[in-house]
């Protein structure tokens, strides 16, 4: 099925200020570019469309009615249509009587650059943007992708929470039934208020081991703790073995050493060994006292016989046999003295092995410990000492031959029996310690039972752990996806799209001179903000060049859906100032290639244009510059059947198609010399004067006009011709002045102007002269 063919659009007015009558057609193009000379009733039919722009924005149209309808409308009723083939695209019917104004749109979004939309969106400003847009742009069937993906991307992330829910849920329950009820556990233990299901995904990315103490073995120390008596039987230190009371060195020596036997004889050695101590006794009393008689039976011993007796016992205590007896009884009776003292040890440490095994059941830090009974080491230790004695009493009888000491050392026995005490003392002292602080044990496990316990879960709940997994890895797939859908497509943010475009203009049309802080909403002159404000810092032409890209960026505000790109209508009126000649290429240009996407892109790239996924928008350009009129043409911003001339001829105004380049100068200079002969000034003289000396200056001396302004101020400076300057831009733009020139001022205008064109292009106003001749002739 084929697709009817595009109709003419067509536009017709009805009493619009000096439009009393217009029924015209354009063509079938969606962009058309209409000549006016000045006062023939562009800006009314422009303000037309202004309204309409107005209306679909929801806004009232009141002041349509007086700003619209022509004082010589006989029942003060004005009519305005606009529309393609049979289609009505938009019609406004205003009547100032009865101060009514009734507008219709029929699927078109009109967008109207005029002065007004320059005076009530910028210079009313200050030319300080407006950021406060909150529209946003909806997604429509040119972008169901994105909607796709954004539904693809919300069902993950609810299976993602539906599964995190129930897992959570689970946990919670789990954490509360095993920590709390079960092990007792406070909600303000540190450990337990850290315990989450998302610590638990991020501590174990594989799953672990099975715990080296379980759960269960945890909570039977804890019902242990609760168990712990209350004056509990602790185990005694046991006191190490000392001997430094035994010189081994001395003992050693003392067996090697040979003592010759003493001369007394045998039988009286053997009385006195027999009872030793007590004959030493009485020797050392009656040699030290010097006592006659006997310490003991009080008989004399100063008489022969008892004095030989005595005396034999005096020198057998003195001679070296008998002191060497001694000092070896002396080394005998320290090892007997170690010997209890081993087996003393002995009891103490079997009595606190048994209570050191009766109480660390209690605690589970020392529920694995031990203690040495010293058994073994305390029975070689105590047979090294009966070696020791063995070897004494064997060298006390025979004094005469060398002995040593057993080749095993009692240093060494004593040392690692007493390293088997200090051990257990010092189990002990942690036990003691750690039945004083059971609180801290008690915590100490409750803070392995949170650690346990969360290892645990995961163990038992892997499967569903990574099945949330998948579905976090799903979610992140769909965002990833609907991040790169996004990136390609335009923000559905209205703002950011206006700051975004704005921000491309700019850069089209001034390079890094001013920039656009999308943020803030705010213009600046590189990477400063404009001190005096931008109304004191821009030039006239700038401030056009800036308006007409603000106008460009504003069309987003204007669509709800990127489908309303579509409905878009632009409508410009003179976007072109004689201040802003500087960027009639550059606004020709953008006119010529702005293309806008279905997603809502606005470009400058011509080669995007292919009228389907990137169309120029439909548009309607009006302009009263023949300068700006034939640069659009020659540079095909329109087709080249699609430029128009808008005039009027006896009453009714006429669109008629123009073929070639125009020159309005003629025109204009005629009614230039008609006036300055004598003619009336009319409401089109001053535009003339100012068309006129505009291309006088840009044809003659483009070094001396980068503004109308400019060639004025060089006429006066070099040619003495000075020019009324209230004429320049008076009436020009559909604006509205309190005050008009006289008409002797405009005559005198035109008569200065005229001495321009003779100095400047004596030979345009010879051919006036000789046309003026010929209509006078006849």
């Amino acid at each position: 099925m084929s697709t009817p063919a595009n109709q003419p659009f067509s536009i017709a007015a009805e009493f619009l200020g000096p439009v009393f009558s217009l029924n015209g057609e354009l063509t079938k193009n969606a962009q058309n570019l209409v000549f006016a000379r000045n006062g023939t009733g562009k800006s009314f039919l422009t303000r037309a469309f202004r309204y309409l722009d107005i209306y679909g924005q929801g806004a009232p149209i009141d002041s349509a009615p007086l700003n619209l309808v022509s004082d010589e409308s006989p029942d003060g009723k004005g009519a305005f249509s606009f529309g393609r083939g049979t289609n009505v695209m938009g019609s406004l019917n205003v009547a100032r009587i009865s101060d009514q104004a009734v507008a219709q749109l029929n699927n078109t979004i009109f967008h109207v650059f005029s002065e007004d939309f320059v005076q009530e969106e910028l210079r009313e400003q200050q030319y300080s943007l407006n950021g406060e847009i909150e529209n946003q742009i909806a997604v429509d069937s040119a972008n169901i992708q994105i909607k796709d993906a954004q539904d693809a991307l919300a069902r993950a992330d609810s299976a993602e929470q539906s599964a995190l829910g129930a897992l959570n849920a689970e946990f919670n329950r789990e954490k509360g039934a095993k920590l709390i009820d079960k092990a007792g556990v406070r909600r303000q233990l540190k450990e337990f208020a850290s315990l989450s299901l998302d610590g638990l995904l991020g501590a174990y990315l594989e799953k672990p081991k099975e715990p080296e103490k379980t759960f269960a073995a945890i909570l039977k120390d804890l019902d242990t703790l609760r168990s712990i008596p209350a004056e509990p039987d602790y185990p005694e230190l046991v006191n190490p073995i000392d001997l430094a009371d035994l010189d081994l060195t001395a003992l050693a020596s003392s067996l090697e050493r040979i003592t010759s036997p003493s001369s007394v004889s045998e039988s009286l050695k053997r009385k006195i060994e027999t009872h030793r101590d007590f004959y030493r006794t009485g020797v050392e009393i009656i040699d030290h006292e010097h006592l006659s008689s006997c310490p003991f039976c009080a008989q004399s011993i100063t008489a022969p016989d008892p004095r030989t007796i005595i005396d034999a016992y005096v020198e057998y205590f003195s001679d070296e046999e008998a002191k060497h007896k001694l000092e070896l009884r002396r080394f005998y009776g320290v090892l007997n003295g170690k010997e209890s003292q081993l087996s003393e040890a002995k009891t103490k440490l079997i009595r606190q092995q048994a209570l050191y095994n009766s109480l660390k059941v209690y605690l589970p830090s020392v529920k694995n410990t031990s203690l040495a009974d010293g058994v073994d080491i305390i029975k070689r230790a105590a047979e090294t000492i009966s070696r020791i004695k063995s070897a004494i009493e064997s060298k006390a009888k025979i004094l005469g031959s060398a002995a040593s000491l057993p080749e095993e050392s009692l240093d060494a026995r004593v040392g690692a029996l007493n390293q088997v005490i200090e051990g257990n003392n010092r189990n002990v002292e942690a036990l003691t310690r750690a039945f004083a602080k059971s609180d801290d044990e008690r915590k100490k496990s409750q803070r392995e039972a949170c650690s346990v316990f969360a290892q645990e879960f995961a163990i038992s709940n892997w499967q569903d752990i990574e099945a949330l997994r998948k579905h976090g890895n799903n979610k992140r797939d769909k965002a990833t996806a609907l991040a790169a859908l996004e990136k390609s497509s335009p923000s559905a943010d209205a703002r950011a799209r206006v700051a975004d475009t704005f921000e491309l203009l700019l850069r089209d049309f001034f390079g890094e001179k001013y920039i656009f802080d999308k943020d803030s909403f705010v213009l600046k002159r590189g990477a400063h903000e404009m001190a005096r404000g931008p109304h004191r810092t821009l030039s006239d032409g700038e401030k056009t060049a800036i308006s007409f890209c603000y106008f460009v960026a504003c069309v987003h505000r204007k669509v709800a859906t990127n489908g309303d790109y579509h409905r878009l209508f632009l409508v410009f009126d003179d976007p072109v100032t004689s201040m802003s000649y500087d960027f009639v290429f550059c606004i020709a240009q953008a006119l010529k290639n702005i293309n806008i996407s279905n997603r809502g892109e606005v470009s400058l790239n011509p080669g995007l244009v292919n009228g389907s996924s990137h169309r120029r928008p439909d548009l309607l350009v009006l302009t009263h510059s023949s300068y700006f009129f034939n640069v659009c043409a020659t540079n095909k911003v329109v087709a080249d059947d699609a430029a128009f001339a808008l005039y009027s001829e006896k009453g009714v105004h006429k669109i008629s198609r123009l073929n070639k380049y125009v020159s309005p100068f003629h025109e204009q200079l005629k009614d230039i010399y008609e006036v300055a002969s004598g003619r009336d000034p009319d409401h089109t003289t001053a535009n003339a004067v100012r068309s006129v000396l505009e291309a006088v200056g840009r044809f003659c001396r483009p070094d001396k006009s980068e503004s109308l302004t400019s060639f004025v101020q060089h006429l006066a400076s070099e040619d003495g011709i000075t020019v009324k300057s209230i004429l320049i831009n008076s009436l020009c733009h559909g604006t509205y002045y309190d005050e008009k020139p006289l008409p002797d001022d405009l005559k005198q205008a035109c008569t200065e102007t005229l001495l321009v064109i003779e100095k400047y292009a004596a030979g345009q106003l010879e051919v006036i002269k000789g046309k003026a001749a010929k209509k006078w002739a006849t």
